[in-house]
């Protein structure tokens, strides 16, 4: 689907489907792409919306995912069903956890056509990776995650959700990435990070297999600040998390590790990192969460540590020859995630 595809008649076929409009009809459409350099597996286009006659409840405005352009990064939504996934997290999970998310309108979860219709949330201020976060908007985060993990740790409801995979296949090309990395981004680290990603390419299998005998829940896979709205001042809506594509079933504090060492100012994180590990642990616990101890939460964060810098790797490609804001994110999630790790020692967990 191409955003020329989005007209009057397909919006009002969707919002009709979705139960959200009976009579009027949208007459004339505003569009607008949001979040440019940004996202990497959809495009969010904002729909301001005119409609034909005055409807109680018709949304002025709307946003939709359609899929990215790139042929690379189709293909990487054609073998993770990122699109399906996230439709089924909003369908399935979304009304059974505490927290506040977007509400989905209507979807198309066949191929080639993927899309999704969701509310339009302008009110809230996008996060922004490249700026970077502060402590309490980070614990303020990985509280809000918390409460969602706890609902399906390690249990039936987790078991239930046989759609969502396991893993994302991100780490298996390590060794063979870490080359092309170094070649072209090795000047981001300094020689402990270079030194751990050289330990780390030989003990990927290692890695998954510590991760396979850890305790699972929901896990985001992409906590990261561009995926983040924060409520305006004043408002007692709490940050809201989006972009569930790569949700899976895996370590809790894999999130924790992500939005803290790729997302939050390292001169702020540094020395910082178990305190806001204790806050997620301490929401898990106040949640319900029963036999996992804060020893257990501390390894799960130095593993997950080591499990975050696949990302970078495995993506590297996008960045190769970006400009502008992609290659100021390129470089903050590379710096910050290997820092994180060697802040955190993570590379003493390693055999050998």
């Amino acid at each position: 689907m191409h955003q020329d595809d989005i007209t009057p008649e397909w919006i009002t076929h969707a919002l009709r489907e979705g139960g959200v409009l009976k009579k009027a009809a949208a007459r004339t459409l505003t569009k607008s792409i949001l979040g440019q350099g940004v996202g990497f597996l959809s495009i969010v286009v904002r729909v301001g919306i005119e409609y034909d006659k005055r409807e109680e409840g018709a949304p002025e405005s709307v946003v939709i995912k359609i899929m990215p352009e790139a042929e690379t990064l189709r293909g990487f939504d054609d073998d993770t069903h990122a699109f399906q996934r996230e439709i089924r997290f909003y369908r399935e999970v979304a009304g059974n956890v505490p927290m506040r998310l977007a509400r989905l309108y209507y979807a198309v979860d066949e191929p080639p056509a993927y899309s999704m219709v969701m509310e339009d949330l302008s009110a809230f201020t996008p996060g922004d990776q490249v700026v970077g976060m502060h402590e309490k908007q980070v614990t303020d985060t990985v509280e809000e995650l918390a409460r969602l993990q706890a609902v399906y740790w390690n249990n039936d409801a987790l078991r239930g959700l046989d759609w969502m995979p396991f893993i994302n296949n991100v780490s298996e090309d390590f060794p063979e990435k870490w080359v092309s990395f170094i070649e072209h981004f090795g000047h981001y680290l300094d020689s402990e990070g270079i030194k751990l990603g050289d330990r780390l390419s030989g003990y990927i299998g290692w890695k998954n297999k510590e991760i396979e005998g850890r305790p699972k829940t929901i896990v985001h896979s992409d906590l990261r600040e561009d995926n983040l709205l924060f409520p305006p001042p004043g408002s007692t809506d709490s940050i809201l998390i989006l972009d569930w594509q790569l949700a899976v079933r895996s370590v809790g504090a894999f999130d924790v590790a992500r939005v803290m060492g790729g997302s939050e100012l390292p001169m702020e994180r540094k020395g910082h990192q178990l305190r806001i590990l204790k806050k997620w642990y301490d929401t898990l616990i106040e949640e319900g969460v029963s036999g996992y101890t804060w020893e257990d939460a501390v390894y799960d964060l130095r593993l997950s540590s080591l499990s975050v810098l696949c990302f970078p790797v495995h993506f590297h490609d996008v960045f190769i020859g970006a400009e502008g804001r992609t290659k100021e994110l390129g470089k903050a999630i590379t710096t910050r995630l290997f820092s994180s790790a060697v802040d955190l020692d993570a590379g003493s967990m390693l055999p050998g």
